[in-house]
């Protein structure tokens, strides 16, 4: 009797669990919803637990698979399940029909609908209101689901954010989802037959793959369980460091990039294990099959913040850094944490990477049977060292082909490197539509240099050794053939092909020193709200260093060097001017190389913990007179002898007028205790273009009248506030935070561009760097007398310089024209800026546009601090690779005392032509 009983109760247990395991699939609530349907499968209702006991009806809206007799899954016939997530589309009816497709093309007849169950789960957003699940407008804030469809925030699925409906129940993470999932068909009583089950994702998908693969549950299930990560944009990086600079990006390694930060994501899946390390993640992730699906010619980026940035260029990239970073491995390919990695010839697309054969074989054949059967990796030749875990022996010998040629000066292929926000080679020694690796190499040997390297096609860069940033990257990223002759590679976009005699130098990480000379650092800051954090004396110039700006200032209490050029002074900091990451403080200076001198508007600060102020005495307001200060030095101000000095202040220019005094604008007056803080305090008022110091009055006026001869004021008036070059014939030299321009016998021109109205009509030379607006809206820059060389795109007659601009306007990929009057009218359209030829009498103008994140004003504000053109031509590029300029995109040059610099940003152009005499 008694065995009875343990007989009865052990089967009303096995068919209660097989009730509870069964009723997960198909008895969640009916949600009404129209999604698409797909032939071979069902919109299905799974059941979700809640851990939080608030909502025991949680539903998963999933397509599952049916048979081959077009009835439901026979769960005891099941030996696979195949669990595809969609992508960011918010479509998994197309990842179910992708999936069907590919099983459907199997050659194993064993392999079909009726021996795996294929599902494809929705993880429904605020997107598919409804069309995935029902909503009602006009209700208290998160009550419009009415549901109890599981729906989540923006793509927060995707790295295991918890849901945010139905409203009452919202901690069940997507992880935990796919947790449940892998429970359902590891279950032995519902699916007895179970040998494999495989996670899978493309694009989005595989990042939530990859992600989850390092965070979720070690592999203790009965049924081997493989990842299946194809083309994600990005990844979870497993450690703090990166192959590329993170310099200006300080979300770099918050998650989803990363784990700093991660319970403030929000996340409650996983926080115990990321709590405890990355070395742990790192351990958990390489307890799992992770099976790499790679297409070749996958070169996109969707990335959305500078993070992904610092694991590569593109999707290639980053797939082939991460794996340097975290290999693969394939110790017994019948274990459970044997890694694949394929190679398939095709671009970002779903199907066509699960429908290949190494798709079917990582999907739906691998380990079918149960008998730890797996395929070797698929696409050969390899590409990099560790890129082939499990490799087939009778292919693994095979290779991508190497450069093993000799060139000029001895220099041999030593790779590819990334060229990033500071050059690898500073070098351009010319850029021409008949570039070769035997012309680069030998141009760069005859002038003395050591290293070649080529990029994107045209352009040649020399030198002697790579920047501190630079680092080598996979073969395939320089993939661009050399125009002069296209059998040759040279480069890629923002990648160098280099060859060098001998291996290679790079450059030691620049730092910043504890103390210079008695000053000790004291972080990096953000210039001020308005105007400039530090407002004593200035100066910049291509001389610049630490120790030389410590010396400058050596009678403040603070200095601090930006753009890598400029020196500020000053006692204290105005408002605004706060600490920032060290890392923002990236430029390298332009006179030591070893150290770091702010960045845009940013600035590295040292304290002179020394300084005491001293007493100040003021005296009158006559020409013989100097208002000095305590703090100042040698390099005050003071008339006569400041006379047509230009002094930089806030960003602007100003001329030094001693005894000249501009009646009437008066705005307000002030008593300071020097010269330059009267220019100050004009630079800091935006009404003000004119001062009068007369003894410690400094009177602010708001417009020039006209200059009377007064011997007792000493006056400045302000030069521009837009961009501007100064020159001389005679070299410059700096004093009390000012660049002055002098020489016996002075000839100086300044040339201004600047936006304004468009002219009726436009004509060369008149309307000379002057800007078009065009019927559209796009805007022109004109250059008289300029023709870029190459992209024509097309020809045609037109009645007016206006009608020609407008007609590029409104034609995609036009970017350039020239209108040639001599020829009747004809309007040449480019599709591109090439070198420039001044030889060519033309009216023209290149495409203009604000910077997606730099501003007109932050680059006039750069070139005003800049009088001597050579000294612009060697630091512009500086400021640029700050920015991350395109380097495809720059064509510089100084021919006949005329320097032109032109730069990339977002599709868009902003050029300026400075004309010198």
């Amino acid at each position: 009797m008694l065995g009875f009983y343990h007989f009865a109760l052990f089967l009303f247990s096995t068919i209660s669990l097989l009730r509870g395991a069964s009723a997960q699939q198909y008895s969640g609530d009916v949600i009404p919803n129209t999604l698409p349907t797909v032939p071979g499968s069902e919109i299905a209702s799974f059941r979700v637990k809640d851990s939080s006991n608030k909502n025991n009806n949680l539903t998963l809206i999933n397509y599952y698979s049916h048979q081959l007799s077009g009835q439901r899954v026979a769960e005891s016939q099941v030996q696979r399940a195949v669990v595809i997530i969609h992508g960011l589309g918010q479509d998994p009816a197309t990842y179910e029909s992708n999936m069907l497709s590919a099983l459907a093309q199997v050659s194993d007849f064993n392999v079909n609908r009726s021996s795996v169950a294929v599902m494809a789960p929705f993880f429904a957003n605020g997107d598919d209101k409804t069309v995935g699940y029902p909503w009602t407008n006009g209700l208290a804030p998160g009550r419009g689901s009415t549901s109890n469809c599981l729906v989540w925030k923006a793509s927060q699925w995707s790295a295991g954010g918890n849901n945010q409906y139905p409203y009452a129940s919202t901690s069940t993470s997507s992880y935990a989802v796919l947790d449940q999932i892998i429970q359902y068909f590891d279950n032995a009583a519902l699916f007895p037959n179970m040998k494999q089950i495989v996670i899978a994702g493309h694009s989005l998908g595989a990042q939530t793959v990859q992600r989850y693969a390092a965070i979720g549950q070690p592999g203790t299930t009965r049924s081997p369980v493989t990842y299946w990560v194809a083309n994600p944009n990005s990844y979870a990086w497993l450690s703090t460091s990166r192959p590329l600079s993170t310099a200006g990006c300080s979300i770099y390694d918050n998650y989803r990039e990363g784990y700093t930060n991660f319970s403030l994501y929000p996340m409650t899946y996983g926080v115990s294990l990321v709590n405890s390390g990355r070395a742990n993640i790192l351990a958990n992730f390489n307890g799992k099959s992770i099976a790499y699906g790679r297409g070749t010619q996958d070169l996109g980026d969707d990335a959305s913040t500078c993070a992904p940035g610092t694991t590569g260029a593109n999707r290639n990239e980053r797939f082939f850094n991460y794996i340097a970073a975290f290999p693969p491995s394939c110790s017994d390919p019948a274990g459970r944490d044997c890694d694949t990695i394929d190679f398939v010839n095709t671009g970002h697309d779903a199907g066509q990477m699960m429908a290949s054969p190494a798709g079917q074989a990582r999907l739906f054949t691998d380990n079918f049977y149960g008998n730890g059967s797996r395929a070797y990796d698929f696409g050969y030749p390899r590409q990099q060292a560790g890129d082939d875990p499990y490799p087939n022996p009778a292919l693994n010998g095979t290779s991508s082909s190497i450069n093993n040629a000799t060139y000029a000066g001895n220099m041999t292929y030593w790779g590819c490197w990334s060229d990033q926000n500071l050059r690898t080679l500073i070098n351009l020694t010319y850029n021409g539509n008949t570039n070769t690796i035997e012309a680069c190499t030998s141009a760069c040997a005859q002038g003395g240099n050591t290293i070649a390297g080529l990029e994107f096609g045209t352009q040649c860069f020399c030198g002697s050794s790579l920047g501190y940033k630079a680092t080598e990257v996979v073969e395939s990223s320089c993939a661009t053939p050399c125009p002069g002759n296209s059998s040759e590679t040279c480069g890629g976009l923002n990648r160098l092909s280099i060859f060098s005699n001998g291996l290679p130098y790079v450059q030691p990480q620049p730092g910043t020193p504890e103390t210079v000379k008695g000053s000790f650092y004291a972080g990096c800051r953000t210039e001020a709200t308005s105007g400039r954090a530090l407002l004593g004396k200035s100066t910049s110039g291509s001389f610049m260093s630490l120790e030389y700006c410590a010396g400058f200032c050596g009678d403040y209490k603070y200095f601090g060097t930006e753009y890598a050029v400029e020196c500020y002074c000053g006692n204290s900091f105005a408002a605004g001017a706060n600490i920032t990451d060290d890392s923002d403080c990236n430029m390298i200076c332009a006179n030591n190389p070893t150290e770091f001198c702010g960045a845009s508007n940013r600035l590295t600060v040292y304290q002179n913990t020394t300084w005491a102020p001293t007493t100040t005495t003021t005296t009158g307001g006559t020409a013989g007179s100097s208002p000095t200060a305590g703090g100042t030095s040698s390099f005050s101000l003071s008339c006569p002898g400041s006379n047509t000095t230009i002094v930089i202040s806030g960003g602007k220019n100003f001329t030094v007028e001693c005894g000249i005094d501009h009646f009437a604008g008066d705005l307000t007056s002030l008593t300071v205790n020097s010269f330059q803080a009267c220019i100050d305090a004009c630079a800091q008022n935006p009404q003000c273009v004119d001062v009068s110091l007369a003894g410690s009055a400094c009177y602010l006026k708001s417009s020039l009248g006209n200059g009377q001869a007064n011997a007792g004021i000493w006056g400045a008036r302000l030069m521009s506030s837009a961009l501007t070059a100064t020159s001389t014939s005679t070299s410059s030299t700096s004093t009390s935070g000012t660049s002055t321009t002098s020489s016996t016998s002075t000839t100086s021109s300044t040339s201004t561009s600047q936006t304004t109205p468009t002219p009726t009509q436009v004509k060369c030379p008149d309307a000379n760097s002057t800007v078009y607006t065009a019927g559209n809206g796009e805007t022109f820059l004109i250059e008289c007398g300029v023709d870029h060389a190459g992209g024509d795109m097309a020809s045609k007659g037109v009645n007016s310089f206006a009608d020609c601009i407008e007609l590029c306007a409104t034609t995609d990929s036009c970017v350039d024209v020239k209108h040639t009057w001599r020829s009747g009218g004809e309007c040449s359209l480019g599709c591109h800026v090439g070198d420039i030829d001044l030889h060519h009498i033309i009216n023209h103008f290149d495409f203009v546009n604000d910077f997606a994140n730099h501003n007109l004003t932050d680059v006039n504000h750069y070139f005003d601090h800049f009088s001597d053109h050579i000294v612009a031509f060697e630091h512009f590029f500086d400021y640029f690779d700050s920015i991350n300029f395109d380097h495809r995109y720059v064509d510089h040059i100084l021919i006949d005392e005329q320097f032109v610099f032109s730069f990339f940003k977002h599709k868009y152009f902003i050029y300026q032509l400075i004309y010198f005499d």
